[in-house]
């Protein structure tokens, strides 16, 4: 059975609103916070690894998810809805376990549309830059 977190002053609670943050946690744990369940789902699906699971059953029953259950904490309403960091949230956030992304490892066609980004500000800039990306590639034959 999952542990029940009630106190947003919990240490895995706190230590997950810092893995939130930009900075150095981040990258000396390696770990990340994702929320939503379909984008949980194509993480765990590319192989990222989980370390923990936050649940919240008033918003999210869990019964379908197929989650380690060792992995699982069930918050309150009051919890989730500090760590909540999405509008119109599911109910389950997610610490992943970053992977290391090689160039070499990258798998191109024939004739790629290449786009680099460094330092984006704002999730509609890259949303700006993907469809002018798509505008350009060629039509399919």
């Amino acid at each position: 059975m999952a542990l029940f977190i009630s106190s947003a002053q919990n240490p895995r609670i706190k230590r997950l609103l810092t893995l939130q943050q930009k900075g150095s946690e981040r990258r000396r744990s390696s770990l990340f916070v994702l929320e939503g369940r379909r984008e949980i789902s194509r993480a765990l699906s590319c192989g990222y690894e989980a370390e923990s699971f936050f649940l919240c059953p008033d918003i999210c029953p869990g019964e379908d998810l197929n989650l380690d259950e060792d992995k699982v904490f069930t918050v309150s309403p009051e919890v989730y809805a500090k760590i909540a960091y999405r509008e119109g949230t599911e109910g389950l956030i997610a610490v992943l376990r970053s992977k290391e992304h090689r160039l070499e490892d990258l798998k191109l066609g024939s004739n790629p549309l290449i786009a680099v980004v460094e330092s984006v500000e704002k999730p509609g800039n890259l949303g700006a830059m993907m469809r002018t990306c798509d505008a350009c590639a060629p039509c399919p034959a």
